[in-house]
């Protein structure tokens, strides 16, 4: 079955790469009304950074032409899934001296490693000795959808839901801790960190982006708001986890979208209107997205004021193909273009903006 789907995916990508194209539509324009953009002075409820535990750095692994590649790890500020708590990742840390832009790169925790892999890799070969890059591993998955699928009965969905919330609310406020960490070192220019997010991980970073102004630019790719209705809609593992609780515990759609309402509200970007600057996003979303659907991507191009948005013509998961040389690079490559824009140092931090 899987091979069947493959080839049925591979197929079409393939005549696309053949052809030189890449079937996407970009949209931009000015914010919808009544729209305004005010810096966020802290972050809200429950997203505020309360333990600093250090960030530990260890010696170096291996040495690229620019960059020591160095274990990165800290002991998370909540509960995240990790047997011993930890925050680990790879560090990428420039050779030369001098303060340098930080990219920090997020999971698809729990799935594939190829997205965050390639932007971490690949950036910091295309910026040379320019840039540090933080890619965050995540072998811990925020929702552990299969033990979500298989829960024996109702109070243990419901606990496990919650501690997927927690596990949620800790990704957010690490992303903080790491901005944090990031002002105390030598190398590193705060004024110039991004965030890319994929998936999950693009719904942390829409949530973090809300809720701390030192992020200079972020890259949302396959996210989107409206949170209680992607739960509710979206396919594969995610529907598995639904039709159980719908089957096995009685429970109506209405009732199951209402239990994530209530959990996923406080992070929700919709909650955050006004706290969004369209400059500093990127957003690459999927036409056809059988996860996200499309009134939960249009809630956040709207909430975050209609910034460059990059609409790939095909499915959820398919669309990662564009990181890749089967889709010719494409979404890659708009990630790097974004990133060099944004991330110009410059003494006047709207000139970067416009260049």
């Amino acid at each position: 079955m899987r091979s069947s789907s493959f080839v049925k995916l591979t197929a079409p990508l393939l005549m696309l790469a053949s052809s030189g194209c890449v079937l996407h539509m970009h949209r931009d324009g000015p914010p919808p009304p009544g729209f305004s953009y005010t810096p966020a002075p802290t972050a809200m409820e429950p997203f505020q950074v309360l333990e600093r535990h250090p960030v530990v750095l260890g010696e170096p692994t291996s040495r690229t032409r620019y960059h020591d590649i160095v274990p990165l790890q800290f002991v998370s500020s909540g509960h995240n899934g990790h047997p011993e708590n930890l925050v680990l990742g790879q560090y990428f840390r420039s050779h030369e001296p001098g303060r340098k832009k930080l990219v920090i790169v997020m999971p698809i925790w729990g799935t594939s490693t190829y997205p965050p892999r390639k932007i971490s890799t690949g950036y910091a070969r295309r910026s040379g000795d320019a840039v540090n890059v933080i890619w965050i591993h995540g072998d811990s998955p925020v929702f552990p959808w299969a033990d979500l699928a298989h829960t024996p009965d109702e109070k243990a969905f419901v606990a496990m839901a919650r501690d997927s919330t927690e596990r949620f609310r800790t990704a957010v406020v690490d992303i903080q801790r790491l901005v944090d960490w990031a002002g105390t070192r030598d190398e590193i220019d705060p004024a110039r960190i991004a965030v890319v997010g994929f998936s999950m991980s693009a719904l942390v970073t829409a949530t973090a982006m809300a809720n701390d102004s030192r992020i200079r630019a972020a890259v949302i790719m396959m996210g989107a708001a409206n949170f209680a209705e992607v739960f509710s809609a979206c396919g594969d593992r995610v529907a598995e986890v639904r039709t159980h609780v719908m089957r096995d515990f009685g429970w109506s759609l209405d009732r199951y979208r209402d239990f994530f309402h209530e959990l996923f509200d406080p992070a929700d970007p919709m909650r955050f209107r006004g706290r969004y600057d369209p400059e500093k996003l990127l957003m690459i979303d999927a036409r056809f997205d059988d996860c996200m659907p499309e009134s939960a991507r249009t809630n956040l191009w709207d909430v975050t004021g209609h910034p460059d948005r990059i609409t790939m013509m095909y499915r959820h998961r398919s669309s990662f193909y564009s990181l890749t040389p089967l889709g010719l690079n494409f979404s890659r490559r708009q990630i790097y273009r974004f990133l060099d824009r944004k991330l110009k140092p410059a003494e006047n931090p709207a000139a970067a903006d416009r260049g």
